[in-house]
């Protein structure tokens, strides 16, 4: 499957529940939530589609908003022997900073817990239901904002 074809498969089973989606020319697939409280099932549609690997989830200072990316990898397929390039592709959730909550995915990938907790950390952004939202990279007892909040970055000349 090449990307073309997982975003045309991917475009169909989210397309009640995307904005927007599209391939950059490096191949790479991005999809934006409509409604940031779809992620969980967009999850499992994606999961469903056979991308089963999440790599990692980031999240970028908007100003008003928090873009929360999941980013995940679909296997290459195995061909005569021959194993063929994997597919990345981005899931956008737009989080207001006037409301920055965002559901877990842990119940389908556990691994996500230990990425939502630093998101938790470093960014702001609860997770209401996380079965274990305990710091991760900061100190019990810190008290500052949070350090990758554009308003708590601190700029040097």
């Amino acid at each position: 499957m090449n990307p073309n074809q997982l975003k045309s498969d991917l475009d169909e089973r989210l397309e009640d529940v995307i904005a927007a989606s599209g391939e950059r020319e490096d191949g790479r697939l991005e999809f934006v939530l409509a409604d940031r409280a779809d992620l969980p099932d967009a999850v499992s549609r994606i999961r469903d589609a056979g991308v089963t690997h999440l790599i990692t989830i980031t999240g970028v200072d908007g100003g008003e908003e928090i873009e929360v990316l999941y980013h995940f990898l679909k296997y290459g397929e195995y061909d005569g022997g021959d194993l063929s390039e994997g597919i990345e592709l981005t899931l956008r959730a737009i989080v207001p900073k006037g409301d920055p909550t965002i559901g877990t995915i842990t119940d389908q990938i556990p691994a996500a817990g230990l990425y939502e907790r630093e998101l938790m950390d470093m960014l702001g952004v609860e997770v209401p239901d996380h079965p274990n939202p305990e710091k991760l990279l900061l100190p019990d007892d810190y008290d500052g904002g949070p350090p990758l909040r554009a308003e708590n970055l601190e700029v040097t000349d």
